[in-house]
């Protein structure tokens, strides 16, 4: 696997490869408010996506983190998948969730190592924020479509968002880093080109989260 994750900032990923970082990141999730108003939501969403999918046979979740949503995903396929660029990501994963109708691998979302169409559906939540060139976005999303049999899903951080718009009037006021960030209509210029469909676009938040949350059919 090469160095395609060499834009981020090194940091981070160190961070979120270490024992520390993926416990903290855990317990997060436990313990903080906001993160548990977006778990909820998050799971509220993908209830109503799945409803729209139905079983499916295989699912890779990628990056699938400590296995947050690993339940919730293992309830809706005979085979999943949880991938991760962290080692210690996937061995938490792992320790907390067993092998039962489950396989790990360490990978990355950009460069997957798995053939075309192997998976009935991809999940990829809380990723593309964190690249920092627009080019690794947009391969991040390709990478997906690739990999996916019938269905993605996937979030991305929205240009149009509220959040977005008042983070560029800081940008321009205060000097602010920009969030990394895509325009819907690039989203699906980018699933059509790879013949998929938008089905569903919903934000996480309208207010507190520019993420939105997006289902792609192959047509």
């Amino acid at each position: 696997m090469t160095n395609v994750h060499a834009p981020m900032q090194q940091s981070k990923l160190q961070n979120y490869n270490s024992t520390r970082g993926a416990e903290a990141y855990k317990a997060d999730y436990k313990n903080k408010l906001h993160r548990k108003w977006s778990d909820k939501r998050e799971r509220a969403l993908l209830t109503r996506y799945f409803a729209e999918i139905g079983k499916v046979g295989s699912i890779l979740d990628l990056p699938c983190g400590h296995g947050r949503l690993s339940g919730f995903l293992e309830e809706r396929c005979d085979d999943l998948i949880e991938g991760d660029w962290s080692f210690t990501m996937v061995s938490l994963n792992q320790r907390d969730n067993g092998r039962d109708h489950r396989r790990y691998v360490r990978a990355s979302a950009l460069e997957i190592p798995l053939p075309d169409r192997s998976v009935d559906v991809v999940v990829s939540f809380r990723l593309s924020h964190h690249l920092e060139t627009q080019e690794l976005r947009e391969r991040h999303l390709r990478e997906l479509f690739r990999v996916a049999k019938k269905h993605v899903i996937v979030t991305w951080f929205s240009s149009t968002s509220l959040k977005n718009v008042l983070r560029e009037a800081r940008v321009m006021l205060l000097g602010k880093q920009p969030k990394n960030v895509l325009r819907n209509g690039r989203v699906r210029e980018i699933a059509a080109e790879a013949g998929y469909t938008q089905k569903l676009a919903k934000p996480l938040f309208l207010i507190g989260s520019g993420h939105v949350l997006g289902l792609y059919t192959r047509t």
